[in-house]
Order: structure tokens, then sequence, then C-alpha cells
């Protein structure tokens, strides 16, 4: 993390402006004496504030240490603040164990669960209607052309791209039957991202009295925005807890007790 003072006073002074809290209010909060930030505008103090400060800052205005830092507040509107302070919360109880996240098969070319109907019983998921023709088919199969039924990724967020392919799917589980879907996305043929191919994230949920999932926030190559950063950060800590899971409190104790 990169300290910038003009962009960390520009957040706080921001941040304090959105929750209605006096900067002289913050400060006494946070142990510092009241002209603390114009004093550190204009150069008065000899040095930034340390590492303690800045997280007491951050924690009373309910942001990360990292978005406090890293972001630009004065540039997002009121939604993307609670969008991306969504996100960066996701991400703390991620790496705090808070959360359980499970990987979803039906992203890996696992079969996709149907209802008795044979529609696809996954949110993320739809069937689509192809014409198979006869010389796509087997020699001992039917000659004529037939339509064949499968289920294929739906985008919400890109409706009019078709045969996207999910590479990854990350999923949460809370209350009410709702589920989190963290997507990792790539355009058809892609099996493998390279450094220059395209592949995007999408963070959705299912809600069960809803017929489409709730849309939070994509990346996008051709428009980046402002919440790319978190949303980026919030998938490599899911799938770093996923991938490679720490080890529990309990299973960390009796190993340390055995190598002692």
């Amino acid at each position: 993390m990169n300290y910038d003072k003009n962009r960390f006073i520009n957040n706080i002074y921001a941040l304090a402006k959105r929750q209605k809290l006096k900067i002289g209010e913050l400060e006494s909060a946070c142990g510092v004496s009241v002209g603390y930030f114009a004093r550190l505008r204009q150069g008065g103090e000899s040095a930034g504030p340390g590492a303690e400060l800045l997280a007491a800052f951050a924690d009373h205005l309910s942001v990360s240490l990292d978005a406090l830092l890293s972001f630009d507040f004065t540039q997002l509107t009121e939604s993307e603040q609670n969008l991306m302070n969504y996100m960066v919360k996701l991400r703390y109880d991620t790496e705090t164990r808070c959360l359980s996240w499970q990987r979803d098969r039906a992203g890996s070319g696992a079969p996709i669960p149907l209802n008795p109907d044979g529609t696809s019983a996954h949110p993320l998921f739809i069937n689509k209607e192809g014409l198979l023709s006869a010389e796509e088919m087997a020699e001992d199969e039917l000659p004529e052309s037939v339509m064949l039924s499968e289920s294929v990724y739906r985008s919400v967020f890109r409706p009019d791209q078709d045969g996207l392919v999910p590479l990854k799917i990350y999923r949460c589980a809370f209350p009410g039957k709702r589920m989190l879907y963290l997507v990792e996305v790539a355009k058809p043929g892609q099996a493998v991202p390279g450094p220059a191919d395209w592949t995007e994230l999408e963070l959705v949920m299912s809600v069960p009295e809803l017929p489409e999932p709730l849309t939070f926030a994509h990346t996008d190559h051709e428009n980046p925005g402002m919440l790319d950063k978190a949303l980026v950060s919030l998938f490599l800590s899911v799938k770093n807890a996923v991938d490679s899971p720490a080890l529990s409190p309990v299973a960390s104790a009796i190993i340390n007790d055995y190598l002692r």
C-alpha cells in the first residue's frame, strides 16, 4: 500500500462528509488533536500518520485500510461507495473465515442440475437449443438433423454475448436461501486464461423469490471502473481461501503442540 498524502486526506474528508461526521469528531475519536488534518494538508505535521493511526481512521470510517489508501473516494457515488464497502467487507470476512466459500463445479464441466421439466436448475445457467446436423452425429445415430438442448452460462451483465465460458465459479450461502456467486468468465473456446486474454469477473446473488440474479459488480476491460480493484481483490481472497485453504485453528494448535 502506497501512502499518498493528498489522496488520503481527500478520502478522509469525502468519507466524513458522506457519513455526516465532523472532521473534529473523527480526530478526537482517533486520538489526535483537532486541526490535525488541516495541519497535515499544509505541511504543519512533521511526519505522516503511522500504521496504527491509519488503521484507526479506516476503522472509524468503516473502510479497509487498503481501500482508504488505494481508492479515490471523491470519484465514487454513494451507491458505488456502498457497493465497494460491501465488497471490502466480503473480502475481510473471507480472510477471517467468517464466510465459507465453495467451488461450484458447474464452472468446471460438471453436469448442470436440471428441473423435472429438463430446464436448468442452476440460477446462472439457461437451456439453449441448437441444431445438430447429420455431419456432426455419429454414423449409428439418426441421419436427419435434430434439435440439441444444452445448459449454457448466462451473463446478466452481458446478455448479448453468447457462449461465455465460466472458468471458475465460487459460491457462498446467505440466510433466506440466498446464494452469492463470484464468477470468472472468458470468451468461447478460451480454456486457460493468459496475460493478454479476455477474462472478466462477475458478482451476483440468486434470491429465491426473484426470477433473475441480483447484479452487484463486474469488471470490464473496455470500460474499467472505480470498483474493479475491489472486485479483483475479493476474487483473489476467495480463490486463495478455497483453492489453498488455511488450517483451522484447532488443526494448527494440534500441529504446533506436536512439533514442540
